[in-house]
């Protein structure tokens, strides 16, 4: 139990800390590269700016001067002059080929109405927007064109700013932030495990503690009880009221020795320290020895126990038969105690909606109880939370006609000291059959589940 709970806190902590963690680090990511973004377009229009400036107040400019500029920023200028482009041919070289490039800038300032014959007419200046190139290199470029009116005439310049660097970086950091993440949500779910594991040290040891106390309380009860009970046996009755009294006496020796018993199974199964020994065995032969069994104990109660079996037998089922008879037992035991009700209202006529026209069952019918078992190909039925089984089974099933069971309390008759009997008037019963049934079904991996019996009354199938 402890070690489920202590994996499941973990992961909560782990997910929603991680969680809160990544959103801060995507958010300061985001405006990083927001930030580093404006800086490259902010820096690329400084050159704009610069070279723009220039062809509004000189006639003409060195080469020298030019393919400085483009070494220093990684930039390509094109300068035209009435249409005829300057002799610079260009000092950067760029991983793509400098005339793709520039004839890409020229596509896509055209795409914004700036044509190679474009002139300025009603302004002294045409300017594209800033856009971005991709290069056959992975290499990316920021751009402008732009057309400006002069004395003369027109100068046409297309200017471009390799980011490839700047880009790279990003990349470069973005995958810092996200080693970061991966690192911190490690380290969140190492100090949660440790710090969970600390925190339900305490619940353990005291939970141990209880587990100890209940086994040995078992224990030291049930020696006095047998000194009772043997005392009480061997006491001759010498009148009506003693023999009465001594009976009362005995009988609550055996309610004691009851719920001892079923505390000490309840204790190991909790503990683990029940030894399961799986092996192949026959079912039907141990179905027949339980109906020699639990038939006289039906009769007494004024009911029948009937067993179904298929003609042509039950494959051998591998499990560890002891505990299956003894979450069997537990199944005809609840069943008789509920399923064999001579109360007025388990006697009555009950409607079913699997008949059309409904149908009483007799008092006959209602004092009867199933025992029966087949097997199934993997196709039997789906589990109950929605797959299907992919292997053979054998299904046992224990069917009374009594009170049923609500669909509400379905889910907690597997319960400790769980009771639909909120007045727990039958005292024989102390709400633990149907959990340690579930604790000894657990241990063995097998699936225990109720249904409800056409009819009225419950079903209990054990699938092995």
């Amino acid at each position: 139990m402890f070690p489920r709970l202590q994996k499941k806190l973990v992961l909560i902590y782990t997910l929603t800390t991680g969680l809160i963690m990544t959103l801060i680090l995507s958010a300061m990511l985001l405006f990083y590269i927001s930030s580093q973004k404006s800086r490259l377009k902010s820096d690329f229009q400084d050159q704009l700016f610069t070279l723009m400036s220039k062809l509004q107040t000189d006639e003409s400019f060195s080469d020298s001067f030019l393919a400085s500029l483009e070494q220093k920023n990684r930039l390509l200028i094109h300068i035209e002059e009435n249409h005829v482009p300057f002799f610079f041919s260009g000092s950067y070289q760029s991983p793509t080929d400098r005339e793709t490039l520039l004839k890409r800038a020229g596509i896509l300032a055209e795409k914004e109405g700036i044509y190679s014959y474009s002139r300025p007419i009603s302004s002294t200046l045409l300017q594209s927007s800033v856009f971005q190139i991709a290069g056959e290199q992975k290499d990316a470029y920021l751009g402008n064109v732009l057309v400006l009116k002069t004395s003369s005439g027109y100068k046409k310049l297309i200017l471009l700013q390799d980011i490839t660097e700047g880009r790279q970086k990003l990349l470069k950091n973005a995958g810092l932030y996200f080693l970061a993440d991966c690192l911190g949500i490690l380290l969140l779910f190492l100090s949660g495990r440790r710090f969970v594991r600390r925190s339900l040290k305490p619940l353990e040891e005291t939970y141990a503690k209880q587990q100890e106390f209940t086994a040995a309380a078992s224990h030291e009860l049930r020696s006095p009880l047998m000194v009772i009970r043997t005392a009480v046996t061997s006491v001759s009755c010498t009148s009506s009221e003693d023999e009465r009294l001594l009976a009362m006496i005995k009988k609550e020796c055996d309610r004691g020795s009851r719920l001892i018993k079923n505390l000490l199974l309840l204790a190991d199964t909790d503990r683990k320290s029940w030894s399961v020994k799986k092996r192949e065995f026959e079912i039907d032969e141990m179905l027949l020895e339980i109906l020699e069994l639990y038939e006289p104990l039906c009769r007494a109660k004024g009911g029948s126990l009937l067993l179904r079996l298929p003609e042509k037998g039950l494959p051998k089922v591998t499990a560890d038969p002891e505990l299956c008879r003894q979450i069997i037992t537990i199944l005809l035991d609840n069943a008789i105690a509920y399923g064999l009700d001579d109360s007025p209202s388990a006697l009555s006529g009950v409607c079913t909606a699997e008949s059309p026209d409904g149908y009483t069952l007799s008092k006959s019918l209602r004092n009867r109880i199933i025992l029966c078992a087949e097997a199934s190909d993997p196709a039997y039925a789906p589990r109950s939370h929605g797959h299907s089984r992919t292997r053979s089974h054998v299904a046992v099933s224990v069917t009374d006609h009594g009170p049923g069971i609500p669909d509400e309390e379905k889910k907690l008759i597997f319960d400790r000291f769980y009771r639909s009997d909120k007045s727990r008037n039958k005292k024989e019963h102390f709400g633990l059959g149907l959990s340690i049934a579930a604790s000894l079904a657990g241990l063995q991996e097998i699936e225990l589940m109720v249904q409800d019996t056409p009819g009225g009354g419950s079903t209990f199938l054990m699938i092995i």
